[in-house]
C-alpha cells in the first residue's frame, strides 16, 4: 500500500469514527439533545423524540459507511451536503442565539457554535482529500447493507427508549397523563389553586411558543367578553422568568394565576403538545383540547 493510500485510510477512518462518536455521545445524553431541538419551537415534542433518534441513526450509518466504503460515491456526497447543512445551521445559531453548547457531541462534551463551525470546516477539508475512493467489494453485499441500515436505525430507539412516545401510544390516556396530573395536584402551589371544587380550565404553555400566545389571547378574549371570573383559568407555563413575564405582557394576562412548571414535568403530562387546555370539574379531568379545540360556547357553558 502506497503512503498516500495509508494517509487516506487514516483520514477516512477518523472521519467515520467522528460521526460514530457524535452519534454515541448524542445518544448517551439524548434527553438534553431532544430539549435542544425542541427549543427551536419547530416541532412538537413527539416529533422531536423521533427526529432526534433518526438523526443519531443517520450519523451512525454515515460513519460506518465511510469506514467500510459502502456505496462510497453516494456516501461521500451525502456526507459533504450534511456537513454544509450543519455548518449553515450553526452560522444561524451563532448569529441569532446565545447557545453555550450546540450539542454536536451531546451534553457530555460542550462545544459552542463557533468552535463547531471550525470543526466542520476541517471535516470538509478532510473529506475533499478522500473524495476519490473505490467501493469496498465483499460477499453478500445487499444483505450486509440492509442489516447495517436496519441495525443503525433500531439501535437508537432500543438503547434509549422513547418514554413520551411510549406513553402516547400505549397509555389509555391519549391526551394527558393522569398519573402525572394527580401527582401535580399534590404540589403545594397547585394545591393553593383550589381546583378540587368547581369548574376550571388549566392551560399548559411554553413561554416562547407563538401558538401558546395565540391560544392564551383567544381564551383571554373569551373570558373578557363573557365576564368570566379570571380565577377559573389556571395557567401552567414553562420557560425563563423573562420569557414568562414577556408572555404575560403580550397576552395581557398579568392578573391571571400563573404557575411556573418545569419543562420535563410539562412534557410528561401533556406529551409535549403545546398549547393544551384541560377542563377540570371538581378536581377531575373532563376534557382535553388543543389550540383548535377551544370553542367559545363550550368554554362559557363549562365555566358559568
Amino acid at each position: 500500500m502506497k503512503p498516500i493510500d495509508i494517509i487516506k485510510l487514516i483520514i477516512r477512518v477518523l472521519l467515520g469514527g467522528l460521526f460514530i462518536a457524535t452519534a454515541i455521545l448524542k445518544l448517551l445524553s439524548v434527553e438534553e439533545f431532544e430539549l435542544y431541538i425542541y427549543s427551536f419551537n419547530l416541532f412538537n415534542f413527539i416529533t422531536v423524540v423521533l427526529l432526534s433518534r433518526l438523526l443519531i441513526a443517520f450519523e451512525l450509518l454515515l460513519g460506518i459507511f465511510l469506514i467500510m466504503k459502502i456505496k462510497y460515491r453516494y456516501t461521500w456526497w451525502l456526507t459533504l451536503f450534511t456537513m454544509v447543512g450543519f455548518t449553515l445551521f450553526l452560522v444561524y445559531v451563532a448569529k441569532f442565539r446565545n447557545d453555550n453548547n450546540c450539542h454536536c457531541f451531546g451534553a457530555l462534551v460542550e462545544l459552542n457554535p463557533v468552535h463547531s463551525i471550525c470543526k466542520n470546516i476541517l471535516t470538509i477539508i478532510m473529506l475533499l482529500f478522500v473524495r476519490s475512493e473505490e467501493n469496498y467489494r465483499f460477499r453478500f453485499k445487499k444483505l450486509v447493507i440492509g442489516t447495517l441500515i436496519a441495525a443503525g436505525v433500531i439501535v437508537p430507539f432500543v438503547a434509549n427508549p422513547m418514554d413520551a412516545l411510549y406513553n402516547m401510544f400505549y397509555s389509555e390516556e391519549k391526551q394527558i397523563n393522569l398519573t402525572v396530573f394527580e401527582e401535580l395536584k399534590q404540589d403545594t402551589t397547585l394545591t393553593n389553586f383550589n381546583i378540587d371544587q368547581g369548574n376550571y380550565i388549566l392551560t399548559f404553555y411554553m413561554s416562547g411558543c407563538k401558538y401558546c400566545k395565540l391560544g392564551m389571547k383567544k381564551l383571554q378574549s373569551i373570558v373578557e367578553k363573557n365576564e368570566i371570573d379570571e380565577n377559573r383559568i389556571k395557567v401552567m407555563i414553562s420557560g425563563s422568568e423573562e420569557g414568562i413575564e414577556g408572555f404575560k405582557t403580550i397576552t395581557k394576562t398579568e392578573n391571571y394565576n400563573f404557575y411556573s412548571l418545569s419543562l420535563i414535568t410539562s412534557i410528561n403530562l401533556i406529551y409535549g403538545i403545546y398549547p393544551t387546555f384541560v377542563f377540570v370539574e371538581d378536581g377531575k379531568v373532563k376534557k382535553v383540547v388543543d389550540f383548535r379545540g377551544i370553542d367559545e360556547k363550550e368554554v362559557v357553558e363549562f365555566l358559568k
